[in-house]
């Protein structure tokens, strides 16, 4: 993958909405009328602090390890091609 960082934001973008819209859905009155008390500088606070922790675990996660054939396709693009020919 060439650019993680471009997927990991678009992906933490899209769960942070997803939260963001969850918790408006099905929370409790009271846990509504509670995240409003906090204010708004807090909520936005916390809505970043939800992105960037999404962006992290998306970034881990879209971490590519090499397998054993990513080796023998270099390998075989070093040599020259395949065996088959």
């Amino acid at each position: 993958m060439k650019r993680p960082w471009t997927v990991a934001l678009i992906a933490a973008a899209g769960a942070t909405l997803l939260i963001a819209s969850a918790f408006a859905l099905l929370a409790p009155p009271e846990m509504l009328d509670a995240a409003i008390e906090l204010g708004d500088r807090r909520l936005w606070l916390a809505l970043l602090a939800v992105f960037a922790l999404s962006a992290g675990a998306a970034r881990v996660a879209l971490v590519h390890r090499k397998s054993a054939e990513d080796e023998v396709a270099e390998a075989a693009a070093v040599q020259g091609g395949s065996h088959l020919r």
